[in-house]
């Protein structure tokens, strides 16, 4: 008999990054960001080894729910970036209008951090970049129109030019 593939994800809960500076990742995210300290862990064992390493596992809450958490294990600092360009890894959040993507531009740069853009992704997407205190990089997006059936054929024919390959599977 058949393994039927369990239900899909129903939403994102988490993603957990590194960071050396709780108390500066804690600034950034609440005074910042907006978002909300909803809860922390403390650690002192690796879960993967089990040797000693204790670490706090900060937890930043979205008005949505969805949250954006951290590592600060002691003894230990973040390694450098890789060979990637910076725009490659981020993390992007979705705000309402394109005024408000204008009022976050203008609200980071009142607290000095740069930004890139606003950039325009083919008029799907409005989007603005910045680097948190632990240099992951943001993005704050607008999405001026819903994903269509017509998208997805056309990323399907994009993958497969882009592979060399016609059996690229579109969506479920």
């Amino acid at each position: 008999m058949p393994t039927r593939t369990p239900p899909i994800a129903t939403r994102l809960n988490h993603v957990a990054y590194p960071t050396a500076d709780t108390a500066e990742t804690v600034r950034f995210y609440t005074e910042v960001m907006g978002f909300t300290l909803a809860h922390a862990i403390r650690g002192e064992i690796d879960p993967e080894t089990r040797e000693a390493r204790p670490h706090l596992h900060t937890f930043l809450s979205m008005a949505s729910g969805e949250v954006i958490a951290f590592f600060d294990i002691r003894g230990l600092t973040p390694s450098a970036q890789d060979s990637m360009p910076r725009w490659v890894r981020h993390l992007a959040l979705s705000v309402d209008s394109r005024e408000t993507l204008a009022a976050w531009q203008a609200h980071l740069q009142r607290h000095g951090i740069h930004v890139t853009g606003p950039i325009d992704h083919e008029g799907t997407w409005l989007s603005i970049y910045f680097a948190d205190p632990n240099g992951i990089t943001l993005e704050l997006t607008h999405q001026s129109r819903a994903l269509t059936d017509a998208d997805a054929a056309h990323a399907a024919r994009m993958v497969a030019d882009w592979t060399g390959r016609s059996d690229t599977p579109r969506g479920v």
